[in-house]
Parts: C-alpha cells; sequence; structure tokens
C-alpha cells in the first residue's frame, strides 16, 4: 500500500534555485480538443480494496477520462506494472492521451531500483512508450518527507536519466515549492509542484484563482524550467480546513472554474476515485469518481464566462 499524501503549499518560492541546460525535448502533452475539460487526472493502480487493479478495469477507466475529455494522465509508481497495463488501455481507447509516469521512492533502495527495473523494462517491451509518455518524475514529496537528502534524489534523477536516454524522456521531480533545492532543480528537466488551495483555507469558490497565484508566484523563481502542477483537487467530505469546505458542490465548483482560468497551466486533477484504503479523514475523498468508479455528479465541460 502507498499513501500518496496532499499537503499545505503556502505562497512560498523556490529556493537557491539555479540555471540548467535546456531538455533536449519538450515536455510532450495532449490538450484536449478546444480544451473542453480537466487537462490532466491523477491515478493510482489499487483498487477500493487496496489490491491491484485489473487490466480490464484499467482499459474500462481510461476510456471513460478520454470519453469525458481528459487525456493525461499523472501516475506516482511502477505498483501493479500499471505503466504497462495504463499504455495498453491507451491503445485500446484510440491512442491521443499521455501517461507521466513515476518511480517511487520510499527510502528503501531495493525498492529503487525494483522499480526502476519495471520501468525500464516496460519501455523496452513496448513500443508504444515514445508516443503516449510525456515524461518521468522520480519520487513524490521525498524532500518535504525527509524521505532522502536533496544529493540522494539528484543522484537518483540523473541515474533514471541514464536509463531512460535512449527514449529520449525528460525527467523531474515532484515536490511542494519550499522543498526543491538548487541540486534538484539542476538535475531535473523539468519541475511539478503539487498545489492544493483547499490547504490554503481558502474558500471554494476562490480556489482556481489561488491556484493561479501560487502557480505564478512559483514560476517566475523557476529560472526557466518547465513548471506543471502535479496535484490540485478539492475533497467531497471531511474536515472543514478554514473557509475551505469539502462538498460535492464545490468539487464541482473548482472543476468548473479551473478550466476557465488560465489555460496555459499544466495541471493534474486529484483524484480520479476516492481512496478507502487510505489513512480515515479528507484523504480518502478526493476522488472525482467514487472508489467503485460511480459518477459522483461532477460535469466537466463548463461554460467559461466571455473575458
Amino acid at each position: 500500500m502507498r499513501v500518496i499524501s496532499s499537503v499545505a503549499i503556502g505562497l512560498l518560492a523556490f529556493s537557491s534555485v539555479v540555471v540548467s541546460a535546456p531538455a533536449k525535448k519538450s515536455h510532450d502533452v495532449v490538450h484536449a480538443p478546444g480544451g473542453s475539460s480537466l487537462y490532466g487526472i491523477t491515478y493510482n493502480a489499487l483498487d477500493a480494496n487496496g489490491l491491484c487493479k485489473s487490466q480490464s478495469t484499467i482499459t474500462k477507466d481510461v476510456k471513460k477520462y478520454k470519453s469525458n475529455g481528459i487525456i493525461n494522465i499523472r501516475t506516482y509508481s511502477q505498483q501493479c506494472n500499471q505503466l504497462d497495463l495504463i499504455l495498453k488501455a491507451i491503445k485500446s481507447a484510440g491512442g491521443g492521451m499521455t501517461v507521466l509516469t513515476a518511480v517511487w521512492i520510499d527510502g528503501n533502495n531495493s525498492n529503487y531500483l525494483s522499480e526502476v527495473k519495471t520501468l525500464t523494462h516496460t519501455l523496452s517491451s513496448n513500443k508504444l512508450s515514445s508516443s503516449y509518455i510525456s515524461g518521468v518524475l522520480v519520487g513524490n514529496e521525498v524532500l518535504f518527507n525527509k524521505v532522502i537528502s536533496s544529493s540522494q534524489l539528484a543522484a537518483k534523477i540523473k541515474d533514471v536519466k541514464s536509463k531512460v536516454k535512449s527514449h529520449s524522456l525528460l525527467v523531474g521531480t515532484c515536490e511542494i515549492p519550499p522543498s526543491f533545492t538548487s541540486a534538484v532543480i539542476s538535475a531535473s528537466d523539468f519541475l511539478v509542484a503539487n498545489i492544493h488551495p483547499y490547504f490554503g483555507q481558502v474558500p471554494a469558490s476562490q480556489a482556481a484563482q489561488n491556484l493561479v497565484l501560487q502557480y505564478n508566484n512559483l514560476k517566475k523563481n523557476a529560472k526557466g524550467k518547465p513548471l506543471i502542477v502535479g496535484e490540485t483537487g478539492w475533497p467531497t467530505a471531511g474536515a472543514t480546513n478554514g473557509q475551505s469546505v469539502p462538498s460535492t458542490h464545490n468539487l464541482q465548483t473548482y472543476v468548473s472554474d479551473i478550466q476557465c482560468i488560465d489555460k496555459s497551466i499544466k495541471y493534474y486533477f486529484f483524484d480520479s476515485v476516492d481512496t478507502p484504503w487510505k489513512a480515515p479523514g479528507v484523504e480518502q475523498h478526493w476522488g472525482l469518481w467514487k472508489s467503485n468508479g460511480a459518477s459522483k455528479g461532477i460535469k466537466f465541460k463548463p461554460t467559461c464566462p466571455k473575458k
């Protein structure tokens, strides 16, 4: 079981940023036709019971996302051989989608090596990888959670880059903004930051504007590095946090508003489904769908006000 944490992110800038050489190629992404839905979605390969999802379930999920105009997927690990299954699901759905894949880091080097081995095996055995994979993330909030040091993370980013070099994939990591260090930024081709207005204690009606504010604050301090929002979302149950109130109505508000803001911002909406296998509380209730895949009634194509 891997619990992916959502964290508070204040209006803080990256520390000790440095400029590195331009990436070998741009971060390849796919946009929904006319920008008609959420840019992307986060995905976990575990079902409601904490067990690995089957190929048929993943294929059903991917087709559902595409039918709702959500065509960029972010994962957190190689657990359950999910990259291979997602790539096959994208092919089954007719292509036109991407997956931002990942190597999980928990401080156990054997687990890290296993993750990298699974990644490289999938890349070598799957001819679809170059067209469907938008990049590789090494770790998620590992500096914030003090799992490993900055120098160790930078070394692992470089290690993964060497392992996927033949596939021309960009490699980066995901952190909260103040956790980025010069060593990690220098090692990364692109930067991914988790931004959750809910933890900023703002009302849902101001969440999209808050995301833009935080994103722009980070971007001007990123020294030219491509910046992506790796997580943002709104829970439908759990404790109220200041003016941030969990509810389906407020999730719908954020889903609608985020599609009408600055469309140059690339973001992955957290989360695809509720996760009852996580610790009790708000962490279980971030899904756009219920844990069994049933609808929460969320609509994905809002009518944006004319500017």
